[in-house]
């Protein structure tokens, strides 16, 4: 197996694996739970256009606004200097937020699918190696399935 076909496989799991992924946490989260928000983020600022601080529905839009980006480092990794970022559509709901999501992994998956084994030594973003940046993006999906997992505990165990 190709260097950059392991590179996608992790990805891959930390997108859909049975037990540990993103859509594993996901699974099951309606609305009333996906824009509630612990008390522990009652203090955070609301950014305008974006769900709750905290909220599994930011969690969603915060996961697939860096997806955009980081596709966009992708696809740009011949170009010096770090790409713009893509501009965020306005909150309208969890499902429009989740469909968001898949759209953006949707492409940044076909992005690290056309990577060869030579791409995966170009520096590119903050001047980390495209093998360090693809498993960055990989780490960070699995980070936020993980405080998705904790705010449905918080949720079911709320008062």
């Amino acid at each position: 197996m190709r260097a950059a076909e392991v590179l996608l496989l992790a990805f891959d799991h930390a997108w859909e694996h049975t037990w540990e992924s993103l859509q594993s946490a996901l699974q099951g989260v309606g609305v009333q739970e996906a824009e509630w928000q612990a008390p522990a983020y009652a203090e955070a600022e609301r950014e305008a256009g974006w769900p709750l601080p905290g909220s599994i529905a930011w969690q969603v839009a915060h996961v697939a606004h860096c997806k955009r980006y980081y596709t966009e480092v992708i696809l740009q990794r011949a170009r010096p200097g770090e790409p713009a970022t893509p501009p965020r559509p306005p909150h309208q709901g969890f499902e429009v937020e989740l469909v968001g999501l898949r759209a953006a992994h949707a492409v940044q998956r076909a992005a690290i699918a056309a990577l060869g084994d030579t791409d995966l030594a170009t520096r590119v973003g903050s001047a980390m190696s495209l093998v360090e940046f693809v498993t960055m993006c990989t780490r960070h999906d699995v980070w936020h399935a993980a405080q998705i997992a904790v705010a449905r505990r918080l949720y079911r165990a709320r008062a």
